[in-house]
């Protein structure tokens, strides 16, 4: 980039290290800068693809300065993009009036990011999907990698689950896909004024827009004490906020009707990356076998 680094900082995630994230101060702007430790992950192409849609539809996003996958330095690969302005959701001291705002702004966001459509499902490597079908892709992708989820579930379990998930949610085959972003939570809405920019998309995916809405709902969730009357009070009004805000095309009846599945897919996979014993670990389990139960 021909640019002199002034600073360097190291950018902690508390809620999954997984890669190594830095801001880099140049004389004339910052950046931040991602190594990433799984190779293959992301897909190859797909955050440049996903910036180039994201820039054609008008959506707010950081600009992609250098892409690597193949380095001989930095052989899992790393990206490059502006830094932005603003602070990320997760760092801001919000009341609830805002915070409904901001949940309003966001799913008028977000139904703007799924009207970029595609034909197929799943992984995105150079912005075409590796699946035919929802199902497929639930089929051959039910947990990716295998971390802590058998310290919770017996394989013949987690099996039982793949097929009664994958016959649960096959009406998604019927349901176009679009470009999800599948990890839309605080720590990823950057706010700057009143405007908010989705950041960090390694995780996106080609899926339902539903798949999207209900890895949101089952976060905001798992963020408060379902035991305390007054948690499960913010929890819904912030849902709300959100799912009365959202333009659905059938008015949320599908969302309704798989909404337990999907919170059950995707409470296994966070699941697989939460360490047994932790608090966050049993929250997630408990919440998983409640949904089971409405399956």
């Amino acid at each position: 980039m021909q640019k002199q680094a002034v600073s360097i900082h190291r950018c902690e995630n508390l809620i999954c290290n997984t890669n190594h994230v830095y801001r880099i101060e140049t004389g004339d702007g910052a950046y931040i800068m991602k190594l990433y430790r799984s190779p293959g992950y992301p897909e190859e192409g797909k955050l440049v693809f996903v910036a180039e849609r994201l820039a054609e539809y008008s959506i707010p996003h950081a600009r992609i300065c250098y892409c690597n996958s193949r380095d001989s330095d930095f052989p899992n690969g790393y990206i490059i993009e502006e830094c932005l302005p603003g602070v990320t959701a997760d760092r801001l001291v919000l009341t609830e009036v805002e915070t409904c705002e901001l949940y309003r702004r966001l799913a008028a966001l977000a139904s703007e990011i799924h009207q970029i459509k595609f034909t197929g499902y799943g992984f995105i490597e150079r912005g075409v999907p590796d699946c035919s079908t929802f199902t497929e892709h639930i089929e051959k992708n039910f947990i990716y990698g295998i971390h802590h989820i058998h310290s919770a579930y017996t394989q013949a379990e987690l099996e039982a689950l793949k097929r009664i998930l994958a016959e649960r949610l096959r009406p998604c085959d019927d349901i176009e896909a679009c470009l999800c972003h599948n990890d839309i939570q605080p720590k990823n809405i950057l706010v700057n004024g009143n405007s908010i920019t989705l950041i960090d998309w390694d995780d996106a995916r080609a899926f339902p827009a539903i798949v999207d809405i209900a890895r949101l709902t089952l976060l905001m969730e798992l963020a408060y004490d379902n035991e305390q009357p007054e948690d499960k009070r913010k929890a819904g009004m912030y849902r709300r906020a959100f799912l009365d805000h959202y333009k659905f095309d059938d008015g949320g009846k599908i969302y309704r009707e798989l909404g337990p599945a999907l919170h059950v897919w995707h409470g296994l996979v966070l699941l697989n990356f939460c360490a047994e014993g932790t608090p966050q670990f049993e929250k997630i389990r408990t919440v998983i076998d409640e949904k089971i139960g409405l399956l």
